[in-house]
């Protein structure tokens, strides 16, 4: 009996060092400074583009108004039999591209529309899948026609996507998972269907050692051991094709990076990193976009709003709202409206990081996307 007693201290002493590491490792972080300002738009003027039964994640325009949406993948609502892309179309949510199709997809996290009036989506493998796959829509016909599988474990965290205006080169941003595997820029080639991975060692991809704080409180996983800690997460291409901007969610400042040297796959990984300019600080942050003027809008997680940011790299808050608990993706319309969507991920995501029961979800509902002229 003593030797086993003796082995079953051994083993809480061994699990208790365990804890401890990994609390010391990941579960650390400091406050991060208020940088936001008096909000420019009041907030009557933030509106309700539509309510949602769940919680939705991103959000995408085409260049003649359509607008698209999906719901946050952290909320696994195929579990309930629901549809989990859209169309909003005349204001009532619409399958996209049907009924039909939304059981061929596994969880959509990214996307956006391009020049070629394509719908591009990245549907990461996570935790949950096999492989991670890119796949893109013509909204003229509303068909599929792209799918690319990346080899398993790759692009496992890719959460954003921008396509180049000639339609060749996806960009995607993969944030890794919290401080446990890198992040990186994905360059992706459309004709060619291949991929390179770039800067993941770079410290503007990684997150640095912030809390993120909302209405909901610190947001921590696993009873305080892991900060919710974010790599490379929003990207955005400048208006005249020249730039790349990027913003880590962890992380006080705004990057740019030439794309010719993105693009240009014989530089070397250190001369690309060389490239990198800072812009200014930012707050936390989720998705961003551009306007027409080439102003940067930076959703800020920890005030429920809108942050806009300009060449200069001088910051502007233009909404916050304490019912906003993660403004999450963001997207200007072709008439100049910015809509953002709340994904609130800390009010249905528990400690373990388990789906949300169906329970849980309702409790929380209306879900919104919200609209407003900065």
């Amino acid at each position: 009996m003593k030797i086993i007693s003796r082995i079953f201290l051994g083993l809480v002493a061994l699990l208790a060092l365990g804890l401890i590491f990994l609390k010391l490792q990941y579960g650390g972080g400091k406050l991060y400074p208020d940088v936001s300002t008096a909000p420019t738009v009041p907030a009557d003027q933030v509106a309700t583009l539509v309510s949602l039964e769940y919680p939705p994640g991103n959000v995408s325009v085409a260049a003649d108004g359509r607008i698209f949406f999906a719901y946050h993948p952290f909320a696994q609502v195929k579990r309930f039999n629901t549809p989990s892309v859209y169309e909003l179309v005349a204001g009532v949510p619409k399958p996209y591209p049907s009924a039909e199709f939304q059981s061929k997809y596994q969880g959509v996290f990214g996307m956006t529309v391009d020049s070629q009036n394509r719908l591009w989506a990245i549907e990461p493998s996570g935790l949950d899948h096999e492989k991670s796959r890119l796949i893109a829509f013509d909204l003229k016909t509303n068909t599929q026609v792209f799918e690319y599988w990346f080899p398993a474990k790759e692009a496992q965290f890719a959460q954003d996507l921008r396509v180049t205006s000639d339609g060749k080169t996806v960009i995607l941003a993969d944030t890794g998972l919290f401080k446990f595997t890198p992040p990186a820029i994905i360059v992706f080639d459309v004709e060619k269907k291949s991929f390179r991975k770039v800067l993941s060692s770079d410290p503007s991809m990684k997150p640095q050692d912030w809390m993120i704080r909302t209405a909901a409180g610190t947001h921590k996983l696993g009873f305080g051991l892991v900060t919710f800690s974010v790599g490379v997460d929003g990207i955005e291409i400048s208006k005249d094709g020249q730039w790349l901007y990027y913003a880590t969610m962890s992380h006080d400042i705004m990057y740019k990076l030439p794309m010719k040297a993105l693009l240009d796959s014989q530089l070397s990984e250190a001369d690309l990193a060389k490239q990198i300019q800072t812009i200014g600080k930012k707050p936390l942050s989720d998705g961003i976009a551009v306007d027409a003027q080439d102003n940067i809008l930076i959703t800020d997680v920890e005030n429920g709003g809108i942050a806009r940011m300009n060449a200069k790299g001088e910051l502007t808050t233009l909404t916050k709202a304490r019912q906003v608990i993660w403004a999450d993706g963001i997207v200007m319309t072709p008439d100049g409206r910015a809509l953002f969507t709340d994904s609130a991920i800390p009010s249905y995501i528990d400690q373990l990081a388990r789906p949300p029961t169906v329970e849980k979800l309702k409790a929380g509902a209306p879900y919104k996307i919200y609209v407003f002229k900065p």
